[in-house]
């Protein structure tokens, strides 16, 4: 599977999966993963605009981190 970075280039679960360090060989949580694709996607979006439509998104963000979790 894969999905477009904020470049535009296509990023596939698989390289992410393998690579779980970020430079100076800190390992990533989830929550870090998740954290800097919603940096890398949602502000200056159409979501940021309005306030209802980003709490949704934002509740789902964080429903997903904890839904996550428990799964692992």
């Amino acid at each position: 599977m894969a999905v477009e970075d904020s470049d535009g280039s296509p990023v596939l679960f698989e390289d992410i999966e393998r690579s779980p360090t970020v430079a100076g060989g800190r390992t990533v949580s989830i929550d870090q993963l998740i954290e800097r694709w919603w940096q890398d996607h949602f502000p200056g979006s159409v979501i940021a605009r309005d306030t209802q439509a980003w709490n949704v998104a934002h509740t789902a963000k964080e429903t997903l981190k904890r839904l996550l979790k428990r799964s692992i």
